[in-house]
């Protein structure tokens, strides 16, 4: 569970994610997903940075670590494409 303050206002939203390891893969992969309703991006961790990549724009987004990572997919996701 995560949570992010909304725009322009300090009332934090609770929001339920899964965040699942895919395998197969050539670079460590996850997946965010809203339970029940859509993934909202992926995470590749690339020389050694963690990239994700939003489901519904493929806007990119770039962190020094995998929670930092979830958490500005979970920033972006709500602010542009909820």
């Amino acid at each position: 569970m995560f949570y992010i303050a909304g725009n322009m206002s300090k009332k934090l939203v609770n929001i339920d994610v899964e965040v699942n390891e895919l395998k197969g893969k050539s670079v460590p992969t996850w997946e965010v997903i809203i339970p029940n309703k859509k993934s909202i991006g992926l995470i590749e961790k690339v020389e050694g940075r963690y990239r994700a990549t939003t489901s519904k724009t493929s806007n990119v987004l770039f962190a020094k670590s995998l929670e930092s990572s979830i958490n500005d997919l979970l920033s972006y996701f709500t602010l542009h494409e909820k």
